[in-house]
């Protein structure tokens, strides 16, 4: 592949991975149901100091029906589905599996595989994590600099916080993630049909968690540096 439409791809997947608009609140009068709550600046912000200017609104428990709506919205949003697409793509670009052959009918099958994937993983982890009363919505964190924001970002990998206030490991996940990984295995071809094929799509999947977090914790800031001077820019 000529190295500028690999750029292209790399571009359209990082486009893909910075999080969008959550959905609705914990409570009728917050319509954010997770995000930080923003505080002008008064000198530029950066990376390393905006966790300082930040606050995060108080998180109220969610019911069942605000976290069904919470993965609802992640499993179906158009976001999940262009990230499926794009998955795919880079499969039929390497030809994995090669028995899924290559044109339209290839390119099909590796979608359907990437975005069954990731219904399993939001069923099991709502599942899990509603039973065991955890969680979903991200937190930013409270400390500076950008070493102490991606430690708090990689620690939430593992750990998430419970209906009650307080953190535990994150169980939703990591059933997430081991499911996931022997599902998506059980309908690859046969030959790749193995207990330690299937560990290693999950080890994927606990990864795939962390750079989700990373991204949710530095993107707004991301943005506020590239719109800094916009009009939108300096509304925030």
């Amino acid at each position: 592949m000529p190295p500028r439409a690999l750029r292209v791809l790399l571009l359209v997947g990082f486009s893909l991975a910075i999080p969008t608009s959550r959905v609705r609140a914990q409570n009728p009068t917050n319509a954010d149901s997770g995000a930080v709550r923003a505080v002008q600046c008064n000198v530029p912000c950066t990376v390393a100091d905006t966790a300082a200017t930040d606050s995060a609104a108080p998180l109220r428990p969610m019911t069942f029906a605000q976290k069904a709506d919470f993965y609802s919205d992640r499993t179906f949003s158009i976001r999940t589905v262009l990230g499926a697409s794009y998955a795919a793509g880079i499969a039929q670009w390497r030809r994995t599996p090669r028995e899924w052959g290559t044109g339209i009918s290839g390119y099909a099958r590796r979608d359907a595989a990437a975005y069954g994937g990731g219904v399993v993983r939001h069923t099991v982890e709502f599942g899990v994590g509603a039973l065991l009363h955890e969680d979903p919505r991200f937190e930013r964190s409270t400390r500076n600099g950008f070493t102490a924001r991606t430690e708090d970002a990689l620690h939430k990998t593992l750990f998430v916080r419970t209906d009650d206030g307080s953190h535990r490991i994150a169980w939703s996940r990591a059933a997430a993630a081991v499911v996931t990984g022997f599902a998506v295995n059980s309908w690859e071809p046969r030959r790749m049909h193995s207990p330690h094929h299937a560990m290693m799509l999950s080890l994927a999947g606990v990864l795939s968690y962390a750079t989700g977090n990373l991204s949710e914790e530095f993107t707004p800031d991301i943005k506020r540096f590239l719109l800094r001077n916009t009009p939108l820019g300096r509304r925030h």
